[in-house]
């Protein structure tokens, strides 16, 4: 017999692991998008813009939530207004 405690982990397990594949399916797109050498920086730019399109229309999600204080996001935010530039870091 399968107790609760056991069948919430299970599920939660199955949650966590759907979740990782699907921003995982994400990633990949953009990375393709960003490294598709065909493309121009403009095309690079509107193929990641039609990926978030999609995104949102596949969730329902007209406006993204945006973090506010802590976190990549306000890291990002930080850095592009004090250099100008995208921070960039790789562990290539």
């Amino acid at each position: 017999m399968v107790s609760t405690s056991n069948f919430v982990d299970v599920v939660a397990r199955e949650m966590a692991s759907g979740v990782e594949i699907a921003v995982e399916c994400w990633m990949a797109q953009i990375d393709e998008a960003l490294t598709d050498l065909h493309l121009t920086s403009l095309g690079r730019l509107n193929a990641v813009t039609q990926i978030l399109a999609n995104y949102k229309r596949l969730t329902g999600k007209e406006h993204l939530q945006r973090r506010t204080r802590s976190g990549q996001c306000s890291m990002v935010s930080e850095a592009v207004r004090s250099t100008g530039n995208w921070p960039l870091t790789t562990d290539r």
